[in-house]
């Protein structure tokens, strides 16, 4: 069995755990019958508690499909479809179903040696839709999907997105967005239009589904084609998708989840085209930045940033760690990817290495980063938050 994120999930839960049991007072199995998907099943009693409805945990999860497993030395209850992995525990505040937390307080109980689940919570964990029956007393869970159609309706839509890409139609990928989306068209279009990218989506996964949404998580292998600056990399995201009046897909959001820098060496060839004076000027300011760090000069490091609100709280930071810390930054390799001399904007990638020494330890570093500068009066500086785009340690 598949064990999504089990060390994090498998914390989550045993923390989730502590000291939510209790007492209950005793109650008897009714006479509900219950239907999974318009077929009457027979999976034991149902047990009416407080007014809800509790059915046996592994024999509801069999009939609805799946397989389950119980992690003797946690008390993590295991549930899996092709569809659905989930993650529970009797007396616990949460639940996990595809990675998401879902409350679940007084949701799986221990009844004379068996785990009970409420209905309606399961139908929640198993995209069932739960309908009560008072005159014949029986509960129902209709499934709610994602069904075969609805699968491959979800891959069209991502086959449709790699078309529009690879035809470099920035209209195009504006079309795709929902009416309701909260996604900047304006930003989106210019992106589209800035760099040309190849993505192959190696994993498309329906972590949610109702009724005109659908929540996706997609496993994407980006790279440049042409155009501007562009990282390729290996990204985790979370499609949020909506449907329109005509019953077709659209992105009413977008998340990165997780993100892989991949190909570094070859973002350096990645060089802008500008004046050699602005380049110069550029790569005067890094040296001035690394120069101040190494120097512990906290004025001269701020003097090569752009403005920004937190100046002061930056000053009394970098004060605070030049009392216990010595650095010794070394410039490795620096060029720069992006220029726009009407707008005053550019970018400078630099490999650097780092030597730290803190409470009599040494610590060494090589890391790539991405640097936005911007021409302030005649003078370029740097903006203050810098990206990673890799770093590793070094004996």
């Amino acid at each position: 069995m598949k064990r999504l994120a089990i060390a994090l999930s498998s914390a989550v839960l045993a923390f989730a755990m502590a000291g939510t049991a209790s007492a209950a007072t005793a109650a008897k199995p009714s006479a509900v019958q219950v239907q999974i998907n318009g077929e009457a099943v027979d999976i034991g009693g149902v047990l009416i508690e407080k007014g809800k409805s509790y059915i046996e945990y592994g024999a509801l999860f069999k009939a609805l499909g799946y397989g389950t497993e119980l992690d003797a030395s946690t008390q993590i209850l295991y549930a899996e479809s092709e569809d659905y992995e989930i993650q529970a525990s009797a007396d616990a505040d949460i639940a996990i179903v595809n990675g998401r937390t879902i409350p679940s307080t007084g949701e799986i109980i221990e009844r004379e040696g068996r785990t009970l689940i409420g209905v309606r919570f399961a139908g929640t964990l198993t995209n069932h839709k739960v309908l009560w029956n008072g005159k014949d007393k029986t509960i129902s869970l209709v499934f709610q999907g994602p069904t075969a159609e609805d699968k491959t309706s979800v891959n069209a839509f991502f086959s449709k997105m790699l078309l529009v890409e690879a035809a470099g139609d920035a209209e195009g990928i504006v079309r795709l967005m929902a009416d309701d989306t909260v996604m900047d068209l304006d930003e989106v279009r210019a992106n589209f239009e800035r760099t040309a990218t190849k993505t192959n989506v190696t994993e498309i996964n329906i972590q949610a589904f109702g009724p005109g949404e659908a929540v996706v998580l997609a496993v994407e292998d980006t790279k440049k084609v042409s155009g501007k600056f562009y990282p390729d990399n290996l990204a985790q995201v979370r499609y949020t998708l909506h449907k329109d009046s005509a019953g077709e897909w659209k992105i009413y959001n977008v998340e990165v989840l997780g993100l892989e820098y991949t190909n570094i060496p070859g973002l350096f060839e990645q060089q802008a085209t500008l004046p050699e004076a602005d380049k110069a000027a550029i790569g005067k300011t890094f040296e001035e930045q690394v120069k101040a760090a190494n120097e512990q000069d906290v004025e001269a490091y701020v003097g090569t940033l752009a403005d920004f609100p937190e100046k002061e709280q930056l000053k009394d930071q970098l004060t605070q760690m030049f009392e216990t810390t010595t650095l010794n930054v070394t410039s490795e390799q620096w060029t720069v990817v992006d220029y726009d001399g009407d707008k005053g904007t550019a970018s400078l990638l630099v490999k650097m290495l780092s030597e730290t020494e803190t409470g009599g330890q040494v610590f060494k570093s090589r890391s790539v980063v991405l640097n936005d500068a911007v021409k302030v009066d005649g003078k370029w500086l740097l903006q203050a938050e810098a990206i990673i785009l890799s770093s590793e340690p070094l004996q």
